[in-house]
């Protein structure tokens, strides 16, 4: 008989967000073969979404065979314990790693083969009341208890979890929209990842490129983000476009990087060229 293992949701946002990065950062590639920032994470993210993430997501269970309980999860080699070894069974929610996907947990303890001393395996059946029943059918001796409350350190992984995964959205949301640019008296304010202020004294020169982003070229990125937009520190400098998009306004500063601004819409770029361009010549 199989058990499907129970998978909390917080553990499915965990892989799928892993996975959507992944998916991210090869799509991103495919547009940038200079970003040598998606090939380290390429390198690392695949064999880990390949080899770990997806088995273990879709691949664990546990199965009551005729004489043993058999725990699969993952590639991981199946673990098999003996029904006359199980000890007892209890609930518990315990956050130690484990072949299981819950935090709502039985923890199943069993003799070794040696039967000098016992160890402990902890899973997460979706029918948990059922497993038990199913258990104790092939060994009435199982003992069994009731769960514990949830541990300190069960809920401080929890809120460590909600936290990343809120920064991974906001930090994902900040880095795709387009950058606010207000144009004022003496100074461009750019509201964005890697923003700024630059005085209009500190510019040289300003010009309107008829190519994207893309056809300009921006080298390797060094910091930053290249999504669906492109922000931050690359080699060409500081970006701030949506990379298929034109035209591109290049600003040329007297300290520090060369600046490249774009939106989606052609004429709100050509509008805050017109309009930069009153005041800087």
């Amino acid at each position: 008989m199989k058990f499907k293992t129970k998978i909390d949701w917080w553990i499915n946002l965990i892989f799928a967000a892993f996975l959507i990065v992944n998916i991210f950062f090869a799509v991103s590639f495919v547009y940038s073969f200079a970003d040598i920032g998606n090939i380290i994470a390429i390198i690392f993210l695949t064999p880990v979404s390949i080899f770990l993430i997806l088995p273990i997501w879709f691949n664990t269970y546990y199965f009551l065979d005729k004489d043993e309980l058999l725990v699969k999860s993952g590639l991981m080699k199946s673990k098999r314990v003996s029904y006359s070894q199980i000890i007892s069974i209890s609930e518990t929610r315990s956050s130690v790693s484990s072949p299981a996907l819950s935090l709502d947990r039985l923890e199943i303890k069993y003799k070794a083969k040696s039967g000098n001393f016992s160890d402990t395996i902890i899973i997460s059946p979706k029918e948990k009341a059922e497993f038990i029943k199913e258990l104790r059918a092939r060994n009435e001796n199982i003992e069994s208890s009731d769960g514990k409350a949830m541990s300190k350190s069960s809920k401080i992984a929890i809120i460590i979890t909600a936290a990343f995964l809120a920064a991974v959205g906001v930090m994902f949301i900040t880095g795709i929209r387009e950058p606010i640019v207000t144009v004022h008296s003496d100074n461009i304010q750019i509201s964005a990842m890697y923003g700024l202020n630059v005085d209009f004294s500190d510019i040289s020169d300003i010009s309107l490129l008829e190519q994207s982003m893309r056809e300009i070229g921006a080298g390797i990125r060094i910091n930053g983000f290249n999504g669906g937009t492109w922000r931050g520190h690359f080699t060409a400098g500081l970006l701030f476009v949506v990379p298929d998009s034109s035209p591109t306004i290049r600003i040329e500063r007297n300290r520090g990087d060369t600046i490249f601004i774009n939106f989606r819409d052609y004429e709100r770029t050509r509008s805050l060229y017109d309009e930069l361009s009153y005041y800087i010549q």
